[in-house]
Formats: C-alpha cells, sequence, structure tokens
C-alpha cells in the first residue's frame, strides 16, 4: 500500500529548490559548472538521493547512490546515453558530426551492442599486453627528460597530459614516428579544446571558434583516413586502429571507416585526459600522505628493484593496485554522468516524463559513508580487504556503457606510477590553491618540484577547495 502511495507522486512534488522564473534549470547547470564539489554534495545533504534541479523545471534530476546507479546504467533501453538534440548545436553532415556521434559513448540500442561486440577484442586482458612496452618506453621517456630539470618547477597535470597523449597515439595507431605522434596527437587536443569553445557559441564566420572546429575535424578526419588506408595492408599489425580493422562479427560484419574515426577519436578523448587526471590526482595524495608514500616505494623496491615493471609483476603489487583504486574514488574521472529517458517512466517513486535528463554521481557515491568508512580520506588499505560493487565503486562507468578501455587504463597507471616513484620525489608548491573542475582537472594544474627520489616524505601545506575535497591528517 506504501508502494503505491509513493510511486503515485508527480513530478511537481519532487524536492529541490525554488528555480527563476523563465530560467529554470539553466542556473543550476550553472553552478555545477562552476563549482561542481559544492553543489553536489549541497543537493545531495539538503534534498536526499533523489532531487529536481528546480522545482519549476522537473526534466533536470539528480539520482544519487548505488541503487539508481544500477537502475539508470542497466537499463540502456529506458535510459539512453544522448539523443540528437542534446547535442544539436553539433552540424550534421559534416567531419565534426562524424567524429561525435560514430563512437561508443553517443550510441544507444543495437548499433551500441554490435559496435562494442566488434571492439571488444581490441580490449581484452590478452590484447593489451602488447601495448606494454609502449607504455614504458613513453615513459623513460619523459622520466629521462626530467633528469636536466631537478630541482626546478614543473606543471605535473601538463606532463601527465602530455605523457598520455604520446602513449595513446602510439597505442592507437602504431605510429613509429615520434614527431608524427606529437603532430597527431597537437591536433587532437587541438579539436578537442576549439569544439568545446565553438559549441558555446556556435556562429559560423571566418576565423569564429565554430568554423575553426569544423576547419580542424576535416583535416584530423582527412589524416585518420589516410592511416586507415595504411592499416589495411598491414595485417600483421598489433595496434588499437589495426585491431579494429581486422574485427569482424560472425555474420562477416565489420567496422565501416566512419566507425573506425569516430570510436579513434573517442578513445584519445577518453584515453588521454581521463587517465592524466588520475595521475596527477594520485601523485597528489601519496606527497600530500607520506606514509603510504613511504610504504607503496616499499613494495615497489621489493618487487621491482629500481625496474620497470613487467606484466607479471603487475598483479603481484597489491598496495599499488589499491593506491589507484583509492585515487580514483576520492577523483574519479568524471564527476557525474548523464541519461535520458526515452519514454515516461517510474524513478524512486516520482513520475518523470520522457526526454528528462537524469544525472548520477560517481563522486557522491564514492564519498557515502554507508560504503566508505571515513569517506573523505585517502585509505589506500582499506581495498584490501574490501570488495564492492561496480554500481558502488564506478570509476569506470559501469553495466553496459562501462568504460571498454578499463583494462587498458589501470596498465597505464600502474606501470607510469611505478616507474616514477622509484625514481623521483615530488613536492607540491607551499601553499598553492588547488581545486577541480566537472571534468575533474585540477586548478590551476599542478605545481610541483622534482628531486632524484631521496624518500625525504614531507606533506606540503595547500590551500583551496581541495581541503574540503580530502580530508588530510
Amino acid at each position: 500500500m506504501a508502494k503505491s502511495t509513493v510511486i503515485s507522486q508527480t513530478r511537481s512534488s519532487l524536492p529541490g529548490p525554488q528555480g527563476l522564473p523563465l530560467l529554470g534549470g539553466k542556473v543550476g547547470m550553472l553552478q555545477l559548472y562552476q563549482q561542481p564539489v559544492t553543489y553536489l554534495r549541497h543537493m545531495y545533504n539538503t534534498y536526499g538521493d533523489i532531487v529536481v534541479v528546480t522545482k519549476n523545471d522537473p526534466m533536470f534530476v539528480f539520482a544519487f547512490g548505488p541503487q539508481y546507479n544500477f537502475r539508470l546504467l542497466s537499463d540502456p533501453d529506458l535510459f539512453h546515453v544522448s539523443t540528437d538534440k542534446t547535442f544539436k548545436k553539433v552540424p550534421h553532415g559534416t567531419a565534426l558530426t562524424r567524429l561525435w556521434f560514430n563512437n561508443l559513448q553517443r550510441m544507444n540500442g543495437d548499433q551500441h551492442k554490435q559496435q562494442r561486440r566488434l571492439m571488444m577484442p581490441s580490449f581484452h586482458k590478452k590484447q593489451i599486453v602488447h601495448y606494454h612496452n609502449d607504455m614504458i618506453d613513453q615513459t623513460q621517456r619523459m622520466l629521462d627528460q626530467w633528469q636536466a630539470n631537478t630541482g626546478s618547477e614543473l606543471n605535473l597535470l601538463l606532463e601527465m597530459q602530455r605523457l598520455t597523449q604520446a602513449v595513446t597515439v602510439k597505442t592507437l595507431f602504431g605510429l613509429d614516428d615520434d614527431v608524427k605522434v606529437k603532430s597527431l596527437g597537437d591536433q587532437m587536443q587541438n579539436l578537442v579544446k576549439i569544439t568545446s569553445l565553438g559549441l558555446l557559441i556556435p556562429i559560423d564566420f571566418p576565423g569564429s571558434p565554430y568554423r575553426q572546429a569544423l576547419k580542424a575535424a576535416q583535416k584530423f578526419e582527412a589524416e585518420i583516413r589516410a592511416i586507415i588506408e595504411q592499416k589495411r595492408a598491414q595485417p600483421e599489425a598489433t595496434d588499437v586502429m589495426a585491431m579494429l580493422i581486422q574485427a569482424h562479427d560472425e555474420d562477416g560484419e565489420k567496422l565501416n571507416e566512419d566507425n573506425l574515426i569516430g570510436h579513434a577519436f573517442a578513445l584519445y578523448v577518453a584515453g588521454h585526459e581521463t587517465t592524466a587526471n588520475a595521475l596527477t590526482w594520485t601523485h597528489f595524495l601519496l606527497e600530500q600522505h607520506p606514509h603510504s608514500l613511504a610504504d607503496l616505494l616499499d613494495e615497489l623496491d621489493a618487487k621491482l628493484h629500481g625496474a620497470p615493471p613487467t606484466i607479471e609483476q603487475l598483479s603481484q603489487l597489491p598496495l599499488l593496485e589499491s593506491v589507484v583504486k583509492e585515487s580514483m574514488r576520492l577523483f574519479p574521472p568524471a564527476m557525474a554522468g548523464l541519461r535520458i529517458t526515452t519514454e515516461a517512466c517510474e524513478l524512486g517513486g516520482f513520475e518523470l516524463a520522457a526526454n528528462t535528463n537524469i544525472m548520477y554521481s560517481e563522486f557522491i557515491t564514492h564519498r557515502m559513508p554507508e560504503l566508505y568508512e571515513e569517506p573523505d580520506r585517502f585509505k589506500p588499505e582499506r581495498w584490501l580487504a574490501l570488495d564492492r560493487s561496480p554500481y558502488e565503486y564506478l570509476p569506470f562507468s559501469a553495466g553496459h556503457h562501462m568504460c571498454i578501455a578499463a583494462s587498458f587504463a589501470m596498465q597505464e597507471l600502474k606501470i607510469v606510477l611505478a616507474m616514477m616513484l622509484q625514481r623521483y620525489r615530488l613536492a607540491v608548491r607551499p601553499n598553492v590553491k588547488i581545486s577541480t573542475n566537472l571534468r575533474m582537472h585540477a586548478q590551476p594544474g599542478m605545481p610541483v618540484r622534482i628531486f632524484a627520489q631521496d624518500r625525504q616524505f614531507k606533506r606540503t601545506p595547500v590551500r583551496g577547495p581541495i581541503q574540503s575535497m580530502v580530508d588530510i591528517r
């Protein structure tokens, strides 16, 4: 009886703040963009696990916690990842459209299932071992370059972005020309940046960011088509693009060229940016927790003796695994995710209309005290005995749209951390003000001074919003 009473509640009874007339959920979305941590915590702590962004605009809803993560991520027919309306500013029939829509992140239904099935062999654990040497080579190159800068300050976020860009382009396309690797990576990075800016003001005139985005997409697409043509003549290649070209299902169906280009672009964006963020935050957390850093280095020294980890050794470093997992609990690759209802439905006892935007939050889930004791503290050792479901711990999302390259990312994270920590000690600039944005970038970067590894571990004081995100003792 109680259940039917709850389910009869309408959208107008959804808890949430009163919105300003005419503006609807736009103010809430602006707050989410400007102060994501403060805003998300306020909405959850004030209104509970399901909340409308504004009472006068019930088309934007937050659903917090494992039960809603499961509902949203395990029913892809009812909750779509995107619709044409969501990205209506992207002009159709252009290279930008083909890059934006022809990837797993923007696909639903049978198309998503078929494309994911074709892509899975490229990211099977047995396949990603082929990328092990490329990850080590690119990391070694960066560490060698740091040698001349010992004692100097650098922006760790920028350094990690450069490294993951090189790793991603190398493993994705199998390019041996370092100049070409950098050029293609820079093109991708510029395209991501200019597209974000161009879609804010989608006006097409000479010199506008919008026009630049269209041209950059066209140039990038042409280069990738040329690489695909070369790869078709290299059936023995083992890079990701080569594997995708060769992939086919039981009916002989293969990825077409537009799909190959779209998937390559999406894999670059996801793999490059999120991994760089994770590496940056992990180093920050270790620097702020000297005892955890010392324990981890003890494990690395005992097993690796200063050498890069082999594939076999990566699975023999439990504390390293725990450090990475704890870092991504506190700073997940995404602050929040979005799903859109395909039809009217019920969620949490409330009626929702078709095309309702529902946001779930990895960040809030990972900070729930009922799931994680002392949730704001960095405690890697918790993972030595802790087991959580995919909907309670979801740094790579979960369900049908879980990140296809999760194993690839974990391998890269552990290799880079193991090599860096054995060779260098990083010290955050004292009293630097640190915050984060919706994309989990450290703001304004992460200034650190680099030293040869001397085990002189010491926490440096920091300021800013970061102090409300991590309980440092």
